[in-house]
């Protein structure tokens, strides 16, 4: 990969989380799937893009958590 596309990469990555990231991640703390994210909203990204961030968001949520009952 050359730092071009590294750089391309990475900005596509921030520009979709800072505009979307944050009612995704609100919608799967409500029990929202990648299927009922597709469904009932009309966001302009791939459905890997969307599966992708509603998995790294349940991470983040198992951990957040995990450190609760810890």
């Amino acid at each position: 990969m050359t730092d071009k596309d590294y750089f391309g990469e990475a900005l596509h990555t921030f520009t979709t989380d800072f505009a979307y990231g944050g009612a995704i991640k609100h919608l799967v703390r409500h029990g929202y799937d990648t299927d009922k994210i597709i469904r009932e909203y009309q966001y302009p990204l791939s459905r890997e893009t969307i599966e992708n961030m509603v998995e790294k968001y349940r991470a983040e949520i198992a951990a957040e958590t995990q450190e609760k009952k810890e």
